[in-house]
């Protein structure tokens, strides 16, 4: 199938550069028609994709996740300077195609995949190149506003595993249930608050982003500074640093990052007087989980870790 699907040629690199230097008509990559399609609709369009995709490459951690719950192993994937913690041991053995948001368009071609994943919130000035390479299919991106769900069903659909996903998002709801049951008090009377540590300094997660949109799904009650409704972000200041309090801080750290923005606030003497803080009810969790996986293993992996630091 490697060949069978794709007409490719050494051409189609310089064609790629030239595309990437200058705006052009964009040609669909050549379908063997023995080869069964199906058509998949997503954010870009409708795509025609084989019917079992068997070269996978994902270019954001969304798909990567997605893949790897299905039980697909792609050829390719990016990465943010370093594999994702939570997937570090299933990822040994797929190729890097590149950094986030700079993949190499050549190495891609040259693992002649059959399938493309990403999303357009990130590579949608790539999506006409990837496109000439092998059918491409986005999302629209970032699991915010409560759509991680329909992100993993689309790719779910484009790689034929549609019926699968649906039971893994059974279990997600079962295993939601079973966390929210055991909680003792109760998730409704526990306040929490989400603060990132990121290069730019602290940053605040509503109800709108990926882990917020889960933590509502159980039921805590928000940080009042995080319950707005029309954004799935805010940013914190040294002057908003009392603004984080509650029953408990979730602090998501990215290991990739530098520490300075997390030390510097960690160690100041408003950070101190949280209640939470001391009453050591301040849980560290992983950013490529909490931030960046936006899919259903790192969901899994979030209620695990409220689990871990609540029960």
């Amino acid at each position: 199938m490697t060949h069978a699907i794709y007409t490719r040629t050494l051409g189609l690199i310089g064609g790629l550069l030239l595309a990437s230097c200058q705006p052009q008509s964009v040609a669909p990559p050549v379908i063997d028609p023995t080869v069964p399609t199906r058509p998949v609709e997503h954010v870009m369009g409708t795509t025609q994709v084989p019917r079992s995709p068997e070269r996978v490459v994902v270019i954001d951690t969304t798909p990567l996740d997605a893949a790897l719950a299905l039980g697909i192993q792609p050829v390719g994937t990016i990465r943010y300077g370093a594999p994702p913690g939570y997937l570090e041991d299933a990822v040994q053995d797929i190729e890097v195609v590149g950094e986030y948001n700079q993949p190499n368009l050549e190495t891609i071609l040259r693992l002649e995949p059959d399938l493309i994943l990403g999303a357009k919130s990130i590579s949608e000035r790539l999506y006409p190149r990837l496109s000439q390479i092998a059918p491409t299919v986005f999302i629209q991106g970032f699991g915010r506003n409560w759509d991680w769900k329909n992100n993993f069903r689309i790719f779910a659909e484009a790689l034929g595993r549609a019926e699968q996903a649906e039971v893994l998002l059974a279990d997600y709801q079962q295993q939601l249930l079973e966390l929210k049951s055991s909680l003792d008090p109760p998730p409704e009377t526990i306040t929490v608050s989400v603060v990132s540590s990121t290069p730019r300094g602290l940053v605040g997660s509503t109800p709108k982003s990926f882990s917020g949109s889960i933590l509502q799904e159980l039921g805590f009650a928000r940080n009042a500074t995080q319950g707005i409704d029309d954004e799935s972000f805010v940013r914190l200041s040294r002057e908003d640093l009392a603004g984080p309090d509650g029953d408990v801080i979730f602090l998501i750290h990215t290991a990739a990052w530098r520490n300075a923005s997390k030390e510097e606030f960690v160690n100041d003497r408003l950070w101190s007087q949280l209640e939470a803080v001391q009453q050591g009810a301040v849980c560290e969790v992983a950013g490529d989980v909490w931030s960046s996986g936006r899919s259903i293993l790192a969901a899994q992996q979030i209620l695990a870790d409220i689990e871990q630091c609540l029960n």
